[in-house]
């Protein structure tokens, strides 16, 4: 029994080490998420700030290992960054892999209604919003 309960406890303990696998354990890393307390704080942590009222599912991709929906979408406004007015990018909503996904239960911010104003950082390529939290503002 004694070892049974030590064979459990050294498991759990290497189940966090890199390059350890055991059977039947499984690792998740949860990301750490920046706050911003404001609009231009959210800019100065962004690659680029756009406005748009046209947003349009486009699937899904995989954002720091977790699946994440993925948008169209036509830029009004571009505040910073190299993107234009009149573009169509494609941006994935950044997503929360170790809790409610965008915080709360109301679900991707991406989905709201009028116009909403995007903080973007470019992961690979592919634009994302910046944090689950405060990647998707309205835009008044």
């Amino acid at each position: 029994m004694t070892i049974a309960v030590g064979l459990v406890v050294l498991g759990v303990a290497l189940a966090g080490c890199d390059g350890v696998r055991l059977p039947f354990v499984e690792v998740q890393a949860c990301a750490s998420w920046v706050s911003y307390e404001t609009d231009e704080e959210r800019a100065a942590g962004s690659q680029a700030v756009v406005v748009t009222s046209s947003v349009e599912p486009d699937g899904m991709t995989r954002i720091m290992e977790y699946d994440t929906n993925v948008y169209l979408v036509t830029v009004d406004v571009a505040e910073k960054g190299n993107i234009a007015a009149g573009d169509r990018i494609r941006v994935a909503s950044t997503a929360d892999a170790c809790g409610a996904p965008y915080g709360d239960a109301d679900g991707d911010p991406m989905l709201d209604s009028g116009p909403l104003r995007l903080f973007l950082y470019d992961e690979g390529g592919t634009w994302r919003t910046i944090t689950p939290f405060d990647g998707v503002r309205p835009a008044t």
